[in-house]
Formats: C-alpha cells, sequence, structure tokens
C-alpha cells in the first residue's frame, strides 16, 4: 500500500518494508529531532538521516510522520520500526524520501524570504517605492 504525500506541502512519501507513510520537515519537528538525538547543526541532522543512522532514522520517524496528532504519529513509528519490518535493505527508499522532504522544507522557506508581504505591497503601492526581499 502506498502512501499519498501532498508535495505542494512539503510532504514525501516513503515506504519502510511493508509500511509506507507520508513525512513532512516542519521547523518544529526539526526542533524535536534535535533534540531527541542530539544534534547542534542542521548538517549534523541531514547528514545523520541521509547516512541512515539507525538511531536518527528512527527518531526522525517518530518526528517527522504526518498525522494528526501524537498518538497517531505514535502509532505510524511503531508499526515502521517493527524489528520485522526495517532493515538496511530501506535505506534508498529513506534517503530518497528524506532528502525530497528536506529540500522541500528549504524551497519553502527560500520562497517565503522571496516574496514580499501584503503590507510591503501596499507600502510599495502608496509610496511608489518597490518592495524589498530579504536577499
Amino acid at each position: 500500500m502506498s502512501a499519498f504525500a501532498n508535495e505542494l506541502r512539503g510532504e514525501a512519501a516513503i515506504t519502510i518494508g511493508s509500511e509506507s507513510f507520508v513525512v513532512a520537515v516542519t521547523f518544529a519537528g526539526l526542533m524535536r529531532l534535535s533534540q531527541a538525538i542530539g544534534a547542534r547543526t542542521m548538517d549534523e541532522i541531514y547528514q545523520r538521516l541521509l547516512g541512515f543512522e539507525p538511531f536518527a532514522v528512527s527518531c526522525a520517524i517518530r518526528c517527522l510522520a504526518v498525522a494528526d496528532d501524537d498518538d497517531a504519529r505514535a502509532a505510524i513509528a511503531a508499526r515502521v520500526l517493527s524489528g520485522k519490518n526495517i532493515s538496511a535493505a530501506d535505506q534508498a527508499n529513506w534517503r530518497t524520501g528524506i532528502e525530497q522532504a528536506l529540500t522541500a522544507h528549504i524551497e519553502a522557506g527560500n520562497a517565503l524570504r522571496e516574496t514580499s508581504s501584503p503590507l510591503e505591497d501596499v507600502e510599495a503601492a502608496v509610496t511608489g517605492k518597490k518592495p524589498q526581499t530579504a536577499s
């Protein structure tokens, strides 16, 4: 069974063993993950997730799985992390999905910074000055 991911919201579908689920990288999720694995930088998180470090991947599934609430996220993690489900053979699927979700998160942040706010648009219309972007 395949999971449906809304790519416009930065979600990515991942299949680990026989379980398909959706992850989305959010800043809140990254905060939980960083604390859980003791990571100090985004570079460290990125390296550990793409390197398929077992503890980091397990915590990421628990922190980044898309669900209606924390109990549902815990249930997804329990199914995916079952000893009979996950193995090193899942590295390629994991890497593809988590890289897609991380990239979407970064691109969304960049797009946000390149877009003027409604207030900036109003000021530009009233004053004739172009809105400035943060880049």
